[in-house]
């Protein structure tokens, strides 16, 4: 078994195929990863490389935990043809929730690579309130469910933003051969030929509830319910210097913060090319502390919220 918690991994590469990070191999095992970050990480091996942050490979069964909770990983990148899959998750339950992944670059699958345990009768890889945002594939896919026919795949209440392919008639932004649910997630100013590809003709693309500015496919997609542009989500993410989660938008819509006695707490962050800005929101706190301390002599008598 593995465990990966509270860890930060910054300018990490290996010159093996698996893993620029963090590499688990093991038919009888699970993994779990939390509060983790990674920053310019790769796999610098010169033919197909898997899994350029993270590669990780459990026992195949429902039970053995495949799992990336609460972490970022940002700006790692690869151009090296072939290279598949920032994030790449073989085997188990496959559950991510919470992660964010930013500002990624590789061939295929900068933002995440799924490829979990069969069972029709269940979601076997679920993304939850996670953030894939200005992620660039060179290629092709941002996020890809792999073939393994059966498998269910949920993606739920997340954001999925300003993500690029370079080839844009090669495969789509999510490319799957299994079934895929889609459901409560933003999908806006993704460049794709395809925002939805299905290998398979035996599955399908579900999506339920989303905000999506296209909905461009090659004929495997139900849609149910769908909004232009009229929500994005507040999530919850980890940041650090490194690994910097920030409050994001899409033009003129911004997330919608929920207030302190809401019982649903969905607060989104994701990362985004403001950090200097966030710096300099902070040194402006700092200004504000000293001035209203500097006015209100008797400051130290309020009550702090």
């Amino acid at each position: 078994y593995l465990l990966v918690e509270s860890t930060s991994f910054v300018s990490c590469s290996t010159s093996g195929e698996l893993g620029g990070a963090v590499y688990f191999s093991n038919s009888g095992g699970q993994c779990a990863l939390y509060k983790v970050c990674g920053f310019d990480c790769c796999s610098t091996y010169t033919s197909r490389s898997r899994g350029l942050f993270v590669f990780t490979s459990v026992n195949n069964v429902i039970s053995s935990k495949n799992y990336v909770n609460y972490t970022s990983i940002t700006r790692c990148m690869n151009q090296i043809s072939d290279s598949h899959g920032m994030l790449y998750l073989v085997n188990g339950k496959i559950y991510c929730p919470s992660i964010n992944m930013s500002m990624n670059k590789c061939p295929h699958a900068p933002g995440i690579y799924c490829q979990p345990f069969i069972d029709s009768n269940s979601y076997t890889s679920s993304l939850t309130y996670s953030s894939f945002a200005d992620n660039f594939a060179t290629i092709s896919i941002c996020i890809y469910f792999f073939w393994r026919g059966t498998a269910n795949h949920e993606v739920k209440s997340c954001n999925i933003l300003r993500n690029t392919q370079g080839n844009l008639d090669s495969d789509g932004l999510f490319s799957a051969s299994s079934n895929v649910f889609i459901e409560d997630s933003c999908i806006l100013e993704n460049k794709a030929t395809y925002i939805f590809y299905q290998e398979n003709s035996a599955y399908r693309f579900t999506v339920l509830n989303c905000t999506i500015d296209s909905t461009s496919n090659n004929g495997y997609l139900t849609i149910r319910n769908t909004f232009t542009k009229s929500f994005i989500h507040a999530l919850n993410h980890m940041s650090t210097q490194n690994c910097h989660s920030e409050y994001d938008s899409v033009g003129t819509l911004i997330p919608i913060t929920p207030t302190p006695s809401s019982k649903k707490q969905i607060c989104c962050y994701t990362c985004g090319n403001s950090f200097y800005q966030s710096e300099l929101r902070y040194l402006i706190s700092i200004i504000r502390v000293f001035l209203f301390n500097f006015i209100h002599l008797n400051a130290y008598s309020y009550p702090l919220n």
